[in-house]
């Protein structure tokens, strides 16, 4: 079997687990099928000749190791994660771990490099229990005291899904890694966007993932019969919340960033009734961009806009940041090392952020960091139609191939 089948049936493997009967898959983290799908990759780290374990907290750690009578050295990363949104997509975050899989099983039938080489599928990246906890709990940023408080939508505890998997939350504090062990990050991602299909290139090389802030806003007005309160005098939390959605929509376009994102998400009505004016109006709104000034300023401007509009319609406003976080920006020489590999193997990347966070934005916070991304059909994402072409994802197995070594000539050299 050649190098691209591998990984292909590596793919298809992986896909059987997990698959969801209205279509998609639903792997939740520390799930049955997100168990399986990481004892699976143990596995098949196994039958390539690499250590694989589990760390406490439940990521897979898979590592090639190198001459260790030559003296410890720093390791070359390469990881993602392997659950899923429910009904999502068989790409998002799979096909990272698993190319870097491939990576690993190359690098090892050729005797290695210089360094030792891991990768990791991270738990639950997609946020079941909370942002990123697996990747948190390996760069020891996640507070593991606080375990016992972070439950999942449906009320789960991640204690109790822990222990449920076979992992003990007291000894979770032992996943946390020195990151002096750790030379480079590098993650394989779908772009879940779609820029570089539009601009019809394979691969795309992350300048930054953006930084966000998340606002939650109310309106509140005054609860009346909808047929008996004349329009002139009704105090209507609905009206004054389309007129602000429509003006933070321009709000957000007009600004010069060009890279600047704002999206209301979450909107709840009281007391959503069609004969009833509507009295409250709860909305939870995010803005996202690679500059952090754009970031607070659009924040701190939304906010005056929100009162500025509650004004006009005479209704109240009570208005909090609830979310805030900054831009990771990508390490500038791996970043140079990719493009140097993509290069070598005749590609030109775009340069490009990334809107979406990602376990990168966890580890680039602590360690250099880079991400390679190849392009979404339609930029679709977290659905069932979310699909990568194989041309792309074996071009970028070879950059990613190609970096590995590349950076381990050169921390060998320095």
């Amino acid at each position: 079997m050649n190098e691209a089948a591998a990984l292909r049936a590596d793919f298809e493997a992986l896909a059987e687990i997990g698959r969801h009967p209205e279509g998609g898959w639903a792997r939740p983290a520390y799930s049955p099928a997100d168990c399986a799908a990481h004892d699976w990759f143990l596995n098949r780290a196994r039958a390539a000749g690499l250590a694989a374990r589990y760390d406490a907290f439940g990521n897979a750690v898979a590592r090639l190791e190198w001459n260790a009578a030559k003296g410890a050295r720093a390791a070359i990363v390469l990881g993602s994660h392997l659950d899923t949104v429910v009904k999502g997509g068989a790409f998002d975050g799979a096909l990272g771990v698993l190319v870097g899989l491939e990576v690993a099983r190359r690098l090892a039938a050729s005797g290695g490099v210089g360094c030792p080489v891991e990768v990791i599928a991270f738990r639950d990246e997609e946020g079941r229990f909370g942002p990123f906890t697996g990747s948190r709990a390996f760069a020891g940023t996640l507070p593991l005291e606080t375990l016992d408080k972070l439950r999942a939508a449906d009320g789960v505890s991640l204690v109790d899904a822990m222990r449920a998997a076979g992992f003990d939350p007291a000894a979770a504090t032992q996943a946390a890694r020195d990151m002096n062990g750790i030379a480079a990050y590098l993650e394989l991602h779908i772009e879940q966007g779609p820029v570089l299909e539009q601009a019809e290139l394979p691969l795309g090389i992350v300048s930054a993932i953006a930084g966000q802030e998340r606002l939650s806003l109310r309106f509140i007005g005054q609860t009346d019969h909808a047929g008996t309160t004349p329009m002139d005098l009704r105090r209507d939390a609905f009206a004054a919340t389309a007129r602000f959605a429509d003006r933070f929509r321009s709000l957000v376009l007009e600004d010069q960033s060009g890279t600047l994102r704002g999206t209301i998400g979450i909107v709840n009505l009281t007391p959503n009734q069609g004969n009833v004016v509507p009295g409250e109006v709860r909305l939870g709104l995010e803005i996202r961009d690679i500059d952090e000034a754009a970031v607070e300023r659009t924040a701190r401007a939304t906010e005056m806009l929100a009162a500025e509009v509650a004004g006009e319609f005479g209704v109240d406003l009570k208005s909090r940041s609830v979310y805030r976080e900054a831009p990771v920006p990508m390490d500038g020489r791996l970043r140079a090392a990719l493009a140097t590999s993509a290069q070598e193997v005749g590609a030109a990347p775009m340069l490009l952020p990334s809107g979406a966070n990602h376990d990168a934005g966890v580890m680039g916070r602590l360690v250099p960091s880079a991400m390679l991304f190849v392009p979404s059909r339609g930029g679709r994402s977290h659905c069932p139609e979310e699909h990568t072409d194989w041309p792309p994802i074996a071009l970028a197995t070879d950059v990613l191939e190609a970096t590995v070594r590349r950076l381990a000539a050169d921390f060998n050299s320095g």
